[in-house]
């Protein structure tokens, strides 16, 4: 077999350039058409990415614009796969410094919303791939690269997908850290159907239960007693027809919400001191201002996983003025959807509804298992490290099919941003991993 780490160097200009152009593609989920079931950017992106391992040899499967599939052909029957995705989440480009969607370079560094979720890492699975057949490695087990399509909203892609479609007998999923994530806490999204706001008053934030809502705006009659002291975050405007309160915080990924700053709690702290009587406002503000659940009475934890996370992902005035809350709750790996819905419904005063609507029970790959250990020896070599495996907030592909475990891209000590304005990915880091990528899936199919 010819070297295929020299092959794949000699080809990283062409992954970066794939790469770029796949940015380009605006994936966030759109309106559904024939054969485009996320809206027609997303299956344009599936079926450029899809003609692009074509035109390297592999055999191509198009789920409907569900999801697809690229197949480095093993002699065996037994199929290791990659499971990522081509959608992203939105992107605000008045936050960002270089277009989101442009795919630009500058310093070492290639911008754009998807560059690490999960576009980046998938792109560099496919040409690890493609050095592999390149240098003439025959695999012993079909290496399946499975590209998703809905993966940031429900994960309705591989349900469908799998519909019809084997589980492989292994897998990975390039979309969480480095070295190895073996636990993935639960995943538990509901809305909280509160009552009416004052007469007079609509709250307005964020578009994604798993993001951090940046800015968060509330509208005020001209009466109301509002005062933002201490709260270097808000400013307050007037008219001749109302008072406007807008606040501005840092967006990072809902697993993680400390790593940005929630615009909706200075909002709604100062919005319950000014309507003490409001039930809505005050709920809020006191129970759901925390992070960590402590105050509204759900702090889980174990020592596998650690602590449970809460973030208000969007809040939203309904045309009668009912309030609607959304929260992504992630919840620790001993504890199960279940046990969450008894113990939210239970924290929740009887006259607001719980909506569960998004649940995803823990994921827990034992640490000893052959995927486990041969993925820890590839990083750990391959970085000089002695690293073991680690758990996350986040939710991956991981916990939709048997045997799977997440597998970077994000490497220890990087900068996270995933999810937040500005992401991007270090070329240096794309070859690295890159380079990870293809060891792994020489190992898992030889």
């Amino acid at each position: 077999m010819l070297d295929a780490k020299k092959i794949l160097s000699e080809q990283f200009n062409g992954l970066t350039e794939t790469l770029q152009k796949v940015i380009t593609f605006k994936t966030e989920k759109g309106i559904p058409a024939p054969g485009a079931p996320f809206g027609t950017e997303v299956k344009n992106c599936l079926d450029y990415v899809l003609s692009i391992a074509e035109s390297f040899g592999f055999k191509t499967y198009n789920d409907g614009g569900y999801a697809g599939h690229v197949d480095f052909a093993g002699t065996g029957e037994k199929v290791v796969g990659v499971l990522g995705h081509l959608d992203v989440v939105p992107a605000n480009a008045s936050e960002w410094e270089y277009p989101p969607y442009g795919g630009e370079i500058h310093n070492g560094k290639l911008y754009g919303r998807g560059t690490m979720d999960d576009k980046g890492p998938m792109i560099a699975c496919l040409y690890a791939v493609k050095a592999l057949k390149d240098a003439g490695f025959k695999p012993n087990k079909t290496i399946r690269l499975i590209f998703g399509c809905d993966e940031e909203t429900d994960m309705g892609c591989v349900e469908h997908y799998f519909k019809t479609m084997p589980f492989p007998d292994v897998s990975f999923s390039p979309d969480g850290d480095f070295p190895v994530i073996n636990r993935e806490k639960g995943i538990y999204h509901f809305n909280i159907t509160l009552g009416k706001l004052p007469e007079g008053v609509t709250l307005n934030a964020g578009d994604r239960a798993n993001v951090v809502p940046s800015k968060c705006f509330a509208k005020l009659p001209l009466n109301a007693d509002v005062d933002a002291e201490g709260y270097d975050n808000v400013t307050i405007g007037r008219d001749k027809e109302s008072i406007t309160l807008t606040s501005v915080g840092k967006a990072a990924h809902a697993s993680t919400p400390n790593e940005g700053l929630n615009a909706t709690h200075s909002v709604l702290k100062i919005l319950a001191k000014a309507y003490p009587k409001n039930a809505s406002l005050v709920f809020l503000a006191n129970k759901l201002c925390d992070t960590t659940g402590n105050d509204f009475g759900i702090a889980l934890c174990d020592e596998q996983s650690g602590n449970l996370t809460c973030n208000i992902g969007v809040l939203k005035t309904l045309e009668d003025g009912t309030l609607v809350a959304t929260v992504d709750i992630r919840f620790p790996v001993s504890y199960d959807c279940d046990y969450m819905y008894k113990l939210l419904r239970e924290k929740t005063p009887d006259e607001f509804e719980v909506q569960p609507w998004h649940v995803s029970n823990p994921l827990y790959v034992p640490a000893d298992t052959e995927l486990v250990t041969t993925l820890m020896s590839v990083y750990n070599k391959a970085t000089n490290s002695d690293l073991d495996p680690i758990a996350i907030g986040g939710g991956t592909y991981s916990r939709c099919l048997p045997n799977c475990v997440a597998f970077g891209p994000l490497f220890p000590g990087e900068e996270q941003t995933i999810h937040m304005p500005n992401e991007r990915i270090d070329l240096n880091n794309l070859k690295a991993m890159a380079e990870i990528y293809m060891e792994a899936l020489y190992r898992l199919s030889k």
